[in-house]
């Protein structure tokens, strides 16, 4: 990323954007040259300014009140608020300015739906007002359900109907189809199948209109949209943000029937949803599915395998999955009787819970050896019996994270976590090699990640441990919500570019550490609805004393902490949690111990569920 582009990823208002994102952003704006003393009135500016370089100065409310603007700062129209600043701002250097016309970021929100939802949640809570079109989007309370399977023929549709009869019973929803071919969701409504939108990407008012007037009304609280079904062409991938764009002022759950036929359209759709239902014909048929979302799901979305009854039998035994049951309703009076009576049948209340319930998550400050007291923390958010739907870290705290996550009680816990980062194994982990591109291999990091971890896949647990990895170096970050646990864990341990790289999914990652971080902001383009931030202070130096680990890196993490100090709080998360502790000395017992100490005194200090 060029130097404005991190300047752009910099600002609180774009930091969860992707980089495609931000490289769109440097594509709309128009950068400007302003010369020294040229000066602006804050009632005339209608558009979006960032500082590039150079230095303003602005005077909020009157001469006596002046506030000075660096690189990163940014002044003028805030889309979606009705904050209006006053007073003039000033040129004290020749500086330049980057500028966005309030339209093109209009339409850049257009284009990016979940972008859209991110920077909706950071304006709310920095304070700002909403505007008036900006409340009709905000807070990211549209919940997008995508139900997905592999191949044809496995009752995708007919899942995707019965959800949608059953969420709008909870709030008003709206059932997409866009798959090609096989059953229509609008058969199990008796409802005709319309034309499909097809490849149509206007972004103007009409469009909106001919969305409406495309709508097939079932009921008060649902509708029917035909985006791809019967199309003979391939569904231009780009009408899916404006479509949901538009969608989420009135709907509270948008359905999608998803097909397999067009790859780009799957990918786009896997992009947008917030829940993936996968419905499948067996309990092995899982490994079908492992690669395809490790490869596309990238942005945190949750995956959920669903096995039908209907082809698999009666499953006793699937460990991380759910079951849609064989329904006895008779069709006598109709498809769409049969499809109320089955919705209200309680076998769907397992997958329906997970689509409308209230999403909380756990953000952990990235660290090196600081990471060790959050085994404390989760010890007692165990014994609490608090829940978090995600816990999301990155580097040595999302090792930690896994191993809490896979460790059947606190003995058990503390075991591994002495196995991984005593010094005896640690030394173990360095496998030294010829330091032409990196100094360490990733081979036993692999393999004791493996013994601890298993084979558990991220997705299974229903306290999703989420983690942030970095890739290609340090060129870019991602989102890991399914994968094999242990690559993910090992590959947290690799700090860039001393360790070899992990390969997932054919490309290499590292931990990212020390210039990527798990964020608060990153999860808002989710549907979480609340966040809570855990840090730790620690008045002294963590360190290994006894001399047993090599000097080298015993030194080279004193140095990366040093210089990657942590944010203690975060301003956007819902409540804040430290750690606080003067704790120098890697004892990971006493660490362990007193970490859980203080972490019992903080649960009890807000309120969790």
């Amino acid at each position: 990323m060029n130097s404005t582009g991190n300047i752009l990823a910099r600002i609180p208002l774009f930091r969860h954007c992707l980089e495609e994102e931000i490289a769109r952003l440097q594509k709309i704006g128009k950068t400007a040259s302003v010369k020294k003393g040229h000066r602006f009135d804050m009632k005339k500016v209608n558009s979006f300014h960032v500082v590039i370089n150079g230095i303003f100065e602005i005077e909020a409310m009157g001469k006596t009140d002046i506030v000075y603007l660096a690189p990163g700062s940014y002044f003028g129209a805030l889309p979606f608020t009705e904050n209006r600043q006053i007073g003039k701002v000033s040129a004290l250097v020749d500086s330049t300015l980057m500028t966005f016309a309030a339209e093109d970021l209009y339409r850049f929100f257009l284009m990016s739906y979940k972008c859209l939802r991110g920077y909706l949640k950071i304006i709310g809570r920095t304070g700002l007002e909403i505007s008036g079109v900006g409340k009709k989007y905000f807070g990211g309370a549209t919940r997008i359900i995508t139900v997905y399977s592999p191949y044809p023929q496995s009752g995708k549709s007919f899942l995707a109907a019965l959800m949608g009869t059953a969420l709008a019973r909870k709030g008003k929803t709206a059932v997409l189809d866009v798959s090609f071919s096989g059953s229509s969701v609008f058969n199990f409504f008796e409802k005709k199948v319309p034309a499909p939108l097809a490849h149509r990407t206007e972004e103007t008012p009409a469009f909106e209109q001919l969305i409406n007037e495309r709508m097939e009304h079932v009921g008060a609280d649902l509708d029917l949209l035909n985006i791809a079904f019967g199309s003979k062409v391939r569904v231009n991938a780009d009408i899916i943000s404006p479509i949901l764009f538009m969608l989420s002022k009135e709907y509270r759950y948008i359905v999608i029937d998803c097909g397999n036929v067009d790859e780009a359209l799957r990918d786009r759709l896997f992009g947008v949803t917030d829940g993936i239902f996968t419905l499948l014909k067996s309990t092995k048929d899982t490994r079908l599915a492992y690669d395809l979302f490790d490869d596309r799901v990238k942005e945190g979305q949750r995956v959920y395998y669903v096995v039908n009854e209907r082809y698999a039998g009666e499953v006793r035994n699937f460990p991380g999955g759910l079951v849609l049951p064989k329904f006895d309703a008779a069709a006598e009076e109709g498809e769409f009787a049969r499809l109320g009576r089955c919705a209200e049948a309680g076998g769907l209340a397992p997958l329906l819970a997970l689509a409308t319930k209230k999403r909380r998550a756990l953000v952990f400050e990235t660290n090196l050896l600081n990471s060790l007291f959050y085994g404390g923390f989760l010890g007692a958010l165990h014994k609490s019996g608090a829940a978090f739907d995600i816990q999301y870290a990155s580097s040595y705290g999302y090792i930690v994270m896994a191993l809490s996550a896979v460790s059947d009680s606190w003995t058990g816990f503390r075991k591994s976590v002495s196995q991984f980062f005593s010094e005896d194994r640690l030394n173990k982990l360095l496998d030294v090699t010829f330091p032409d591109t990196h100094v360490f291999k990733n081979h036993a990091a692999l393999k004791l990640a493996a013994e601890l971890c298993g084979d558990s896949r991220i997705e299974m647990f229903r306290q999703t441990p989420m983690a942030m990895l970095a890739s290609g170096g340090l060129g870019s970050r991602r989102l890991f919500s399914t994968g094999n646990l242990a690559d993910i864990a090992a590959a947290s341990f690799t700090i860039y570019p001393i360790f070899e790289e992990v390969s997932i999914t054919g490309s290499a990652y590292n931990s990212g550490y020390p210039d990527f971080r798990a964020r608060v902001e990153d999860l808002f383009r989710i549907d979480v609805d609340e966040t809570a931030y855990v840090s730790v202070s620690n008045s002294a130096a963590m360190g290994y004393g006894d001399g047993k680990l090599m000097s080298f890196f015993s030194r080279y993490l004193s140095c990366m902490e040093e210089k990657a100090a942590g944010e203690t709080m975060s301003d956007l998360s819902d409540f804040n949690m430290v750690i606080d502790v003067s704790e120098g000395e890697m004892k990971i017992d006493r660490i362990l111990d007193s970490s859980r100490e203080i972490s019992d005194r903080l649960l009890k200090k807000i309120t969790l569920s």
